[in-house]
């Protein structure tokens, strides 16, 4: 079941740069200095571009954004490339209402490559204390999903 969307949220406002302060994805262990850009493609669809350093080296991995119509915020992941064959659902959960940060939920990946999860963007690195104000408003609200195993990603630079 997919959680709720946000109320009266215009997505082109989500569209940019995140900074990705905080994960319940395994995927990110190890790994420093996560952002996503979200870029908007003229048939609604949006550029999706991880960028990461894994040790020493600059990663990325691409996707591509398809809208839910009748979910604003919400959509269905493809990966691009070698990823081509992975799809998610995922969506905007939570929002500042000053923009400064996002929550996001993101269901399993195709044949489990990645199980339901949840991050938290700051449009600029988010301060510890900011990352705990967040995640306490998430963990306040029973209609998010309640997950466990949160944890920061490092920022090395």
């Amino acid at each position: 079941m997919l959680p709720p969307p946000i109320a009266g949220l215009d997505p082109r406002a989500l569209l940019g740069r995140w900074h990705i302060a905080a994960t319940t994805l395994g995927f990110w262990r190890g790994r420093s200095d996560a952002t996503v850009e979200y870029a908007a493609r003229a048939d609604g669809r949006w550029d999706d571009t991880l960028r990461f350093r894994a040790g020493t080296r600059e990663r990325a991995l691409a996707g591509l954004d398809t809208p839910l119509p009748e979910r604003p915020g919400f959509f269905r992941w493809r990966g691009a490339g070698w990823l081509a064959w992975c799809t998610s659902t995922w969506g905007f959960v939570a929002l500042d209402p000053a923009g400064a940060w996002a929550v996001t939920w993101f269901s399993r990946a195709t044949l489990g490559v990645t199980p339901e999860g949840m991050d938290v963007y700051g449009r600029a690195p988010l301060a510890e204390a900011a990352l705990q104000r967040v995640l306490e408003e998430i963990r306040a609200r029973p209609e998010l999903p309640q997950l466990d195993g949160w944890f920061s990603i490092p920022r090395a630079r």
